[in-house]
């Protein structure tokens, strides 16, 4: 196949184990091969174009909206329910290395009696690994469309453990950098970086744990008692993927505080060395006013180390002042 990545195809577990692959030509296939019992096909398609589009709605007999979500993308995570089918919007975390809100690759899951759709427009390696297994050897991966579809999102849920690793790092080293005065204008910018991040996060994992809770109230009719185990587990690891990102956001927040109070500290030191020099210049100025008077009777007027004397009483003005200072941590 020329581009995979781009085509439409389907995988079939048939009964007897074996997987087969199948082309967009074979799509029309799928319901006759899904009519057999212990059969199971798994389809996947792209970055879809229009034309696509229409191939999967009706092979599938996808809803009106389910196709106009598909069309439109950039939806919430959810489940919907439709007519002998169910699909499902998830997210998968691939990118950790950018802090604006961008790596989060939009999946739009069909499933229905034996079969499984997955839509995609950017790259899924944690889906992708689950596809390659599925190909490998089906068993392990899922007997039933229950389980292929745990399967999916699990691996969509796993996808952000490595990312949380990579902002829990990137918190560190900025603590670091900020009790250490080092960051300058850029660690605040990171900060703030980070902070949409978490919040870019928390507002795609939310909904997820809301999806994963549907599925554990059994509402919808998707997978059997002997899978709601795992559905459990996947509950569990979003909820604590956001209980960490409460954490981080908290510790982000400290963060902050923490560089708003060292640049608060330091322009404090500031203020108080510019007081320290400008009493220090203060004294000698008061000396050279005095002097600077244009009377006739000033005692040292007539005196010839009057001069000398006026300069060393300033210096040694000056010298006590910055002792004086100096003693109490001014300078």
């Amino acid at each position: 196949m020329a581009d995979e990545r781009n085509a439409l195809d389907a995988l079939v577990r048939h009964p007897n184990g074996s997987v087969e692959r199948l082309g967009a030509d074979r799509l029309d296939e799928i319901d006759t091969l899904v009519a057999r019992e212990g059969a199971l096909v798994w389809a996947s398609a792209r970055d879809p174009s229009p034309a696509d589009l229409e191939i999967l709605a009706r092979e599938f007999e996808l809803h009106p909206l389910a196709v106009e979500d598909l069309r439109k993308r950039a939806q919430r995570p959810k489940i919907d329910a439709y007519a002998r089918q169910h699909m499902l919007v998830v997210y998968e975390a691939i990118d950790g290395t950018d802090l604006a809100g961008i790596g989060l690759s939009e999946i739009h899951a069909f499933i229905g009696t034996g079969w499984l759709l997955s839509v995609t427009w950017a790259d899924t390696p944690m889906v992708d690994a689950v596809r390659d297994r599925f190909t490998a050897s089906p068993d392990r991966v899922g007997a039933n469309v229950g389980e292929l579809l745990y399967a999916v999102l699990d691996a969509a849920v796993d996808s952000y453990f490595p990312e949380l690793d990579r902002l829990s790092e990137r918190i560190d080293d900025l603590e670091d950098r900020v009790l250490e005065g080092t960051g300058g204008q850029e660690s605040l910018r990171e900060v703030l970086a980070v902070k949409r991040r978490l919040l870019e996060l928390r507002r795609v994992l939310a909904p997820m744990r809301d999806v994963a809770n549907q599925l554990l109230r059994r509402d919808l009719d998707v997978a059997n008692a002997s899978v709601m185990p795992y559905y459990q587990d996947l509950y569990d690891h979003l909820v604590r993927v956001l209980d960490q990102l409460d954490i981080y956001r908290d510790l982000l927040a400290t963060v902050l505080d923490a560089r708003l109070t060292v640049a608060s500290n330091s322009l404090n030191a500031i203020m108080k060395r510019l007081t320290a020099i400008t009493v220090a210049l203060m004294v000698p100025t008061l000396v050279a006013g005095v002097y600077g008077m244009n009377f006739d009777l000033m005692p040292e007027l007539r005196w010839p180390l009057g001069y000398p004397f006026a300069l060393g009483l300033m210096v040694l003005a000056i010298v006590l002042t910055i002792v004086f200072f100096r003693r109490r941590g001014w300078f």
